[in-house]
């Protein structure tokens, strides 16, 4: 299975969505009736700024509360989720691919690569008290802005910002071209295995002994991995992806619930029916009505 897309918040994308290599969305708690989120990784760059409340947001091992005002910025390849957002919290998230980055090599090699592809950083955090943190987020604006505009030129000035973005970084965080070697990262490599071997099955039936030999550990390893970088349990995992399949799946097709169901590995429409609403706080059909209404 290809490397999925991000379509949703929060989300690894599904599939039958159209792939973007950039994304931005302004985002509160309290306009999102089935909003939830999956912990996931991808290759993009994360862009993550607090426009009013607070967010705990979990990058690998760590817990990072973010205020208003602030902005977290995450390396691709990072397992990251939200955590706590209550309701009064609003937020700007930008995904761009590296892809959309500058194709002189001699400039990827010196500035790009040692900015995004350094082993001893995995996020870049610009409090909100810096003198940086206005700036940083004014840009981010700008991007927003750059994204929704109907110029036909818009695109030039959305590469244009994204560098600007990444030479306030280096500006702010030069790479430290003689840092120490880091430990090794098996736990994070292990846990991506077992994600990415639920990813390619989800479909069929999935038991703990299959995704802990996945991963090539205990069982009782799997399930602490899962714990400490998913949040949940190796099946409960299982299941919310199945439920972020169904739900792109209910969005972008016009396959019936049944089979959607049966597609997303569930044994029975009834035991789908009942996971979804408890999630979502609504049935599939009526999560479907509610997107056609949001599209016309």
């Amino acid at each position: 299975m290809d490397k999925p897309f991000t379509i949703l918040p929060d989300a690894p994308a599904m599939p039958g969505a159209k792939a973007s290599p950039f994304y931005v969305q302004k985002e509160k708690k309290g306009e999102q009736k089935s909003y939830r989120t999956i912990t996931h990784w991808h290759d993009e760059l994360e862009c993550l700024t607090i426009l009013d409340g607070t967010l705990d947001f979990q990058l690998n091992e760590s817990v990072i509360s973010l205020q208003k005002g602030s902005t977290l910025i995450v390396l691709p390849g990072a397992i990251h989720r939200n955590l706590t957002k209550p309701e009064d919290t609003v937020f700007m998230r930008i995904l761009a691919n590296p892809a959309l980055l500058t194709a002189n090599e001699e400039i990827r090699e010196k500035l790009v690569r040692p900015l995004l592809q350094n082993a001893s950083r995995e996020y870049f955090y610009i409090p909100a008290g810096s003198d940086d943190a206005p700036k940083v987020q004014r840009l981010l604006r700008e991007l927003q802005a750059s994204k929704d505009s109907k110029e036909p030129a818009a695109p030039f000035r959305t590469v244009a910002l994204i560098h600007m973005l990444l030479y306030y970084l280096y500006r702010s965080f030069p790479p430290m071209l003689n840092a120490l070697p880091q430990p090794s990262f098996s736990d994070r490599a292990v846990q991506k295995d077992m994600v990415h071997f639920i990813y390619e099955h989800y479909q069929e039936k999935i038991t703990l002994a299959d995704i802990s030999a996945a991963g090539k550990v205990s069982r009782s390893k799997c399930c602490s991995l899962f714990k400490i970088y998913m949040g949940s349990s190796p099946i409960d995992f299982v299941n919310d992806y199945r439920l972020e399949v169904s739900r792109s799946l209910l969005q972008y097709t016009d396959t019936s619930v049944a089979d959607i169901a049966f597609n997303c590995g569930f044994t029975s429409q009834s035991y789908f029916t009942k996971l979804f609403s408890r999630t979502f706080h609504m049935t599939p059909t009526e999560f479907r009505n509610s997107t056609k209404k949001i599209s016309i």
